[in-house]
């Protein structure tokens, strides 16, 4: 990202609209910031990054992501970090520079066992789950273990595996055709990172199907067998925020069926807009973040990692650990295809969406009710760092070139603040600020709001 803006902890509104408003009439929307109405859990802030290269990834954007306040940051633990070349040997010396990284963001990291030492898989295949010598498996893994807990890298979540349920078109060397094959696995892993740490927090499959056979399977394998299982995940990249949430629903009522999960936590370990057929209006990305983070935030959901932090060429040297039609494929979709998904591009320039994730990040104190929403406006009030937020957004592309927004914001007298309108478009400073005066002047404000418009009032 190249110069990010930084943005003034201020209180902040953001309002949504996800459908087309109709009529003449202004939508009004109040705020009592005198009366907190709980608080906002965006949901623990997460973000992930893919699997992509041994080179370091996080670390020329460190102070960039910093800004974001992410509390866990998801990493594929590939094959290219090499952290097993022979049998007993342990090199941690690129996988210690990307999580060295993570901390320096201030965030935790979430590692997604994606691994295969060719000592323990001397096969390319990814239909070959099963290391040759399962209890070398599990020494590596409590390795593993120990030495994140012993470098202080303090890891908030161990996955096991990414993509189970596609393979190698998932980035990654797993594919099980079985539920008792990838529970199997699965067992053995937990057990060792157990060994390794016993504060460890186990869990998965991380499918990129929520209605993959492997999730069922994995909860009634660890309901019935008392296998830990401290949290559940899987993917979904869809262009509809409903879909997104609906998932944690979903999840929630198959873990139901065994009261001994009780205490199962969920996480959508990679989440992001349809990524073979995008939606390309610049104002899409940043609204969408918006409008499913709150949906997420209302399910309930505990960690959403959005997928990704930035794009990123592949070596397809990095990939020996795959098939020539896999590796071949990771280099045509990473090096070839357009990229849209990312905070930032191939060459480090900021998109639209890192500024929505800055704009929650803010939130860290109570949460305020917005009365007056319509159809698909939408808002967020909060506080965060001694300012008043409120973020207001409008979830559709068609519909009225304007919709007219007046405010009423109660319990800021003597206050000062501005309304600020992130312009997906603009090549460079996406933040504008449209007004800047007292809380008095903002109530006679008409706040407009052009399709994916989004606008920031932040309160002295």
């Amino acid at each position: 990202m190249v110069g990010p803006c930084n943005i003034c902890a201020v209180a902040c509104v953001l309002i949504v609209c996800n459908a087309p408003v109709r009529g003449q009439e202004p939508v009004q929307l109040r705020v009592d910031f005198a009366q907190p109405d709980g608080t906002w859990n965006m949901p623990a802030l997460a973000l992930g990054q893919g699997g992509l290269q041994s080179d370091a990834m996080l670390e020329p954007h460190v102070k960039e992501v910093r800004q974001l306040r992410p509390r866990t940051i998801r990493l594929f633990l590939s094959e290219y970090y090499r952290i097993y070349p022979d049998h007993d040997t342990y090199d941690w010396t690129r996988l210690d520079r990307e999580l060295r990284a993570v901390r320096a963001a201030g965030a935790r990291p979430t590692l997604a066992l994606a691994m295969k030492p060719p000592v323990l898989y001397p096969h390319v295949d990814h239909f070959l789950v099963h290391p040759t010598n399962y209890d070398e498996w599990a020494r590596l893994c409590e390795a593993l273990a120990r030495h994140c807990r012993e470098a202080g890298f303090e890891v908030a979540a161990w996955e096991v595996c990414n993509e189970p349920d596609i393979g190698e078109t998932g980035g990654t060397p797993h594919f099980f055709r079985t539920t008792d094959d990838y529970n199997r696995f699965y067992t053995h892993t937990v057990a060792g990172l157990l060994r390794g740490d016993p504060d460890a927090q186990v869990g998965g499959p991380a499918v990129a199907s929520a209605d993959s056979m492997l999730v069922e399977g994995l909860i009634e394998h660890c309901a019935t067998q008392q296998v830990p299982l401290h949290f559940l995940s899987w993917h979904l990249y869809s262009d509809s925020p409903a879909a997104h949430a609906a998932n944690v629903a979903k999840q929630r009522a198959r873990l139901a069926r065994f009261p001994q999960l009780s205490g199962v936590r969920l996480f959508v370990s990679e989440w992001n807009m349809d990524l073979m057929r995008p939606n390309l209006a610049p104002g899409f990305q940043p609204c969408f973040v918006l409008d499913t983070m709150r949906r997420f935030a209302e399910a309930g959901l505990e960690m959403a990692a959005y997928y990704h932090i930035r794009d990123c060429f592949v070596d397809p040297a990095d990939f020996d650990w795959m098939s020539p039609g896999g590796c071949r494929f990771m280099a045509h979709w990473w090096n070839t295809m357009p990229q849209y998904s990312a905070l930032f591009d191939h060459h480090g320039r900021v998109r639209p969406a890192w500024y929505a994730f800055r704009m929650l990040g803010q939130l860290d104190g109570p949460r305020y009710h917005v009365e007056g929403e319509r159809d698909h406006l939408r808002a967020i009030a909060g506080d965060g760092n001694g300012y008043k937020h409120l973020i207001i957004w409008r979830f559709e592309g068609d519909g009225p070139d304007e919709v007219e927004v007046r405010l009423d914001l109660a319990g800021v007298l003597g206050r000062s603040g501005r309304v600020v309108q992130l312009d997906a478009s603009a090549p460079v400073n996406n933040l504008r600020v449209l007004h800047f005066g007292s809380a008095e002047d903002l109530n006679r404000v008409t706040v407009k709001l052009e399709p994916w418009g989004i606008r920031w009032i932040e309160l002295e």
